[in-house]
């Protein structure tokens, strides 16, 4: 099982950079998350080597950064790829001590004076997602199968082809959760998965003090035929921040 680092590129909450501003507004305040009110990590640099702040807030943590300059920070694709990097940094630098819930990248208010106003319609299931999600990281396996990468899908299939293909497909991926599951029933509290176009990807929720124990149940799975198995994390838990029984 192979580790890669990639950023993940949702979050479940955002606010829309929707202002306007001018050399006489407030500076405008970039977001990169929420957290349970204590502890407070210290961050040195943010986006744009921005200074970060938090600030307790409607019974969370806020984490921000006061960018003098917006356009350094969304004028040219390569300058949004740099701060989206360090805006990721940040968050691992929050997750090394305690959870996290990140917003979107980019979520720009037009000041910090404005936060309440625009956290207050999510405050409740800001507190609550905290709560539930406790201080438990988010890991991800990405499983891709050879034959399905191969596959030309712009070429037609019969019904009953694809039918096969599907129930197929279907049968190789619970065998594979199933063998998850069960050599990590001790170490997740709870798990999620998607299916995308060729590969399924699933989320454990797994508490700070099990990661190792997770790691090594993994290893102890072994290999499934024709299937490669990518793990990365931990991550902040942004799979699980909706409640299981809110979905759909």
């Amino acid at each position: 099982m192979h580790s890669n680092r990639a950023v993940p590129a949702h979050a479940p909450f955002h606010l829309e950079p929707n202002f306007s501003y001018s050399v006489d507004s407030p500076m405008p305040s970039l977001l990169y998350c929420v957290t349970q009110p204590s502890p407070a990590v210290s961050v040195a640099a943010g986006v744009i080597e921005a200074a970060v702040s938090s600030r307790e807030l409607l019974g969370v943590r806020v984490y921000w950064s006061d960018v003098g300059d917006p356009e350094a920070l969304l004028g040219e694709p390569e300058s949004l790829k740099k701060a989206a990097l360090q805006f990721h940094q940040v968050l691992r630098e929050v997750l090394a001590v305690t959870t996290p819930i990140p917003f979107r990248f980019p979520t720009l208010l037009e000041s910090a004076e404005s936060f309440e106003q625009h956290l207050a319609p999510e405050q409740e299931p800001y507190r609550q997602a905290l709560e539930r999600i406790g201080n438990a990281v988010q890991y991800e396996i990405v499983g891709t199968w050879a034959d399905e990468q191969q596959a030309d899908l712009a070429t037609p299939v019969s019904g009953r082809e694809y039918l096969k293909r599907r129930q197929e497909a279907l049968g190789r991926v619970a065998a594979v959760e199933s063998k998850l599951k069960a050599v990590t029933a001790d170490s997740v509290r709870e798990w999620r998965a998607r299916q995308e176009r060729k590969n399924h990807r699933w989320f454990a929720l797994v508490p700070r003090d099990n990661r190792e124990r997770f790691i090594a149940s993994l290893r102890t799975a072994g290999a499934s035929q024709g299937v490669r198995l990518r793990l990365s994390g931990p991550w902040p838990p942004s799979e699980f921040v909706i409640p299981r029984n809110s979905h759909g």
